[in-house]
């Protein structure tokens, strides 16, 4: 039987661009599997919030809250996993335990992005004067120099113990940089042993891919499609997009759900009023798999 790992690179190899299940949590996870979603997608924004009850913006999880969250989603799936692992951590040594504590928890893929978390804080902290070259950014000042990303890529690579390990550079490039500026830093992440460029928005749709053709043969990851490009599926393919990204729609429903629940029966509502809305003891066991530890 193949690992996750060797699942994910057979599935990067194919003539396919994948979608990714937008999973938070371990029940997300178990549920995604059940429907036989091959990929799933653990955001750190949803994550920090749906297991830490926490913000993104806010600098008040660390590694380890991530590592364990990770844990318990490998302990119920058996899913192809790629983890948002923000920015790795302030300098490559911490960059390094990421890749390491990460990667014992058996996801396939980790991305490491050119924009300091969290930007937010970091913003109010800083100041523009602190941006990164004037020349370089001048609109976002949270965009991670290069020549420390790439020092940054790199020790994400050299950390990996299992070459399978996937390192996925994820750049904010083309939504804030000039496209001469984004290609430099795409041609240059490239190179740095990374396996995969990942893309929260393509600003210009068709146009951005095809630039960054010019620079990279790496397999493209993409979040926010423009919807002319999303039923394309020929030309994504033949461009090397393998994973599309499709937000976190199930987190805010969930979310939603929660609270009218909770809503009405603080309301003094019957809770058989909801029933309809509520899953069947069928799928609850299915989810909770109580049928594999009765037979255990």
């Amino acid at each position: 039987m193949m690992s996750p790992r060797e699942r994910f690179r057979q599935l990067l190899a194919s003539e396919a661009c994948n979608l990714a299940a937008p999973i938070f949590d371990p029940l997300s996870a178990r549920i995604a599997e059940l429907q036989g979603w091959e990929v799933a997608k653990l955001s750190g924004s949803v994550a920090k919030f749906a297991n830490l009850a926490i913000p993104d913006g806010i600098a008040l999880s660390n590694i380890s809250d991530l590592v364990d969250v990770c844990w318990r989603i490998q302990r119920v799936a058996n899913l192809c996993l790629i983890v948002d692992a923000d920015d790795g951590g302030q300098h490559t040594i911490a960059v390094a335990r990421t890749v390491r504590e990460l990667e014992a928890t058996g996801v396939c893929a980790i991305e490491i992005e050119d924009v300091r978390v969290p930007t937010q804080l970091a913003s109010k902290q800083k100041g523009a004067e602190q941006a990164p070259a004037a020349s370089e950014s001048h609109r976002y000042p949270d965009l991670i120099p290069l020549a420390e990303q790439v020092n940054k890529l790199q020790a994400a690579v050299a950390a990996r113990r299992d070459p399978l390990t996937m390192i996925i550079a994820r750049t904010r490039a083309l939504e804030h940089l000039s496209l001469e500026q984004a290609l430099s830093r795409i041609a240059a992440y490239h190179h740095s042993g990374a396996e995969a460029l990942m893309f929260p928005e393509l600003p210009n749709g068709r146009s951005d891919i095809e630039a960054i053709r010019t620079v990279s043969t790496l397999p493209i990851f993409v979040l926010r499609m423009p919807t002319e490009l999303i039923k394309e599926t020929e030309y994504l393919i033949a461009q090397g997009v393998r994973i599309r990204y499709l937000g976190q729609s199930p987190y805010t429903m969930a979310v939603q759900a929660i609270y009218d629940g909770l809503a009405n029966l603080k309301a003094g509502g019957d809770p058989v009023e909801l029933k309809s809305r509520q899953a069947s003891t069928q799928l609850l066991r299915e989810v909770d798999r109580s049928a594999e530890f009765e037979q255990m």
